[in-house]
């Protein structure tokens, strides 16, 4: 008891602390006194727990832990609670928007529309709305925010995309409403909504896929393996299979191609598909409901209907594919990852950097390959219909990580790091020091 009781009140205050800071957005005085009161209580309970144990390496251990990630919060909800720390790299002017308008306001239809309702407001906090979510396609024309439509043409398809997310990240707006495509999100549980639409100019000779790439390699945490397990058994449960990759080492492949972090799904775990004749194809910016094929009417129909049609595709067809299930695995917004209704953790923890990129392509082998053959994702065997890059300002990469995935002709311009950025880099040290020496304590 003497032992225990100290270490639950530490987790407990800590814990409480965490959840006080989810609240800090207001900027009110009263909550920076709630909050640092907890950090006060939860630091006189370590201190407490650390004289009752004091040459126990593993409680130690824990401390610091405990520590590190309230330090870290705390951190956060200072620095990233006003305007981001990152805006260097959300200063660049996107790209001209292909459909929303042109760049001006397009009166929304009315509520008997037969097209459902359009992606604008001439609420003035709609038109001012901002998140941290940026992205770009690959190869780079500029860089993008949410609730924008762009296009690319390539010599293997033709691609318009469209990402919609609600402000998780903001509670207040998301309650009020006041960002664009409200009226889709309003009433779902879905956090974000990716739309492509693509007209192959090369059919593909294999199965798609569609899936994330990392840049870059390290040695995940064994706690952080076995959160990442947990996803991927909850993403199988909900997508189909999974292939996940932790990839390969570089300092151990020697001369050999490597491998890198990826997880990747069949094209048919997608929520919806839309097949058009060339000039019929649906606005992405309006309501998809009631058009195509969805995967919630039946998993096995949903799947035999994809195959089909792309075992007959065809480059006189628009082909839609809307992504929104995943989005209750993945806060895009909060940049955070974790089952519903449990813990959320950060996504820096499952990415070597913080920039990932979303691809849809076909593997270079027969489809009669045997067991013995090539069975990784390698780079070199694929080929890419669709991508493209996101990051959160609220926690961007490194210029140079930015610089090599969508080209220097796109790199934003070079600013001081705002105030708190070093701090934050402190952080995240202390952080990732904890999680290697911790992790092999708790599998003992």
């Amino acid at each position: 008891s003497i032992h225990l009781c100290p270490a639950f009140r530490c987790v407990a205050l800590c814990s409480s602390s965490v959840q006080v800071m989810c609240y800090l957005q207001q900027h009110t005085t009263k909550m920076y006194i709630v909050t640092s009161s907890y950090l006060v209580l939860a630091t006189l309970a370590l201190v407490e727990l650390a004289l009752v144990v004091p040459k126990s390496l593993h409680f130690l251990l824990f401390l610091v832990a405990v520590s590190g990630h309230v330090f870290r919060a705390a951190v956060n909800s200072r620095v990233f609670s006003s305007p981001p720390v990152a805006q260097r790299l959300g200063k660049v002017e996107p790209s001209a928007p292909v459909i929303l308008g042109h760049g001006k306001a397009t009166p929304c239809p009315s509520s008997s529309s037969s097209q459902g309702a359009k992606v604008c407001s001439a609420d003035s906090k709609v038109h001012s709305y901002e998140d941290p979510l940026r992205w770009s396609l690959l190869p780079s024309k500029g860089i993008n925010r949410t609730h924008e439509v762009h296009m690319q043409d390539t010599d293997t398809a033709a691609v318009k995309i469209c990402i919609m997310a609600r402000p998780t990240h903001d509670t207040d707006c998301d309650t009020s409403g006041a960002y664009p495509s409200s009226w889709h999100f309003q009433g779902r549980s879905r956090k974000w909504e990716a739309r492509i639409q693509l007209r192959f100019k090369q059919l593909p000779k294999n199965p798609l896929f569609v899936g994330l790439e990392m840049e870059g390699y390290k040695r995940m945490p064994l706690l952080v393996r076995r959160a990442d397990s947990a996803l991927v058994a909850a993403a199988t449960k909900l997508l189909g299979p999974v292939y996940r990759s932790h990839g390969d080492d570089p300092s151990k492949a020697d001369a050999a191609e490597v491998e890198p972090p990826c997880v990747s799904v069949p094209l048919y775990a997608c929520d919806q598909m839309i097949a058009s004749d060339v000039g019929e194809e649906p606005d992405i910016t309006y309501s998809l409901q009631g058009l195509g094929a969805l995967r919630a009417g039946g998993f096995a129909t949903f799947r035999e209907h994809v195959n089909a049609t792309l075992d007959d595709v065809s480059t006189d067809k628009v082909y839609t594919f809307c992504i929104w299930s995943v989005s209750n695995l993945i806060d895009l917004l909060r940049w955070e990852i974790g089952l519903p209704l449990g813990p959320q953790m950060d996504s820096n923890r499952f990415v070597p950097e913080p920039v990932v990129t979303v691809a849809m392509y076909e593997l270079a082998k027969d489809k009669t390959a045997d067991a013995s053959s090539e069975a990784r994702h390698l780079l070199s065997l694929k080929r890419y219909f669709v991508q493209f890059s996101y990051w959160n300002t609220s926690s961007p990469p490194a210029l140079k990580i930015l610089q090599k995935v969508i080209g220097r002709s796109c790199q934003p311009a070079l600013e001081e790091p705002a105030a708190g950025a070093e701090v934050v880099r402190q952080a995240t040290f202390v952080k990732q020091f904890v999680e290697y020496y911790l992790s092999p304590c708790m599998s003992r």
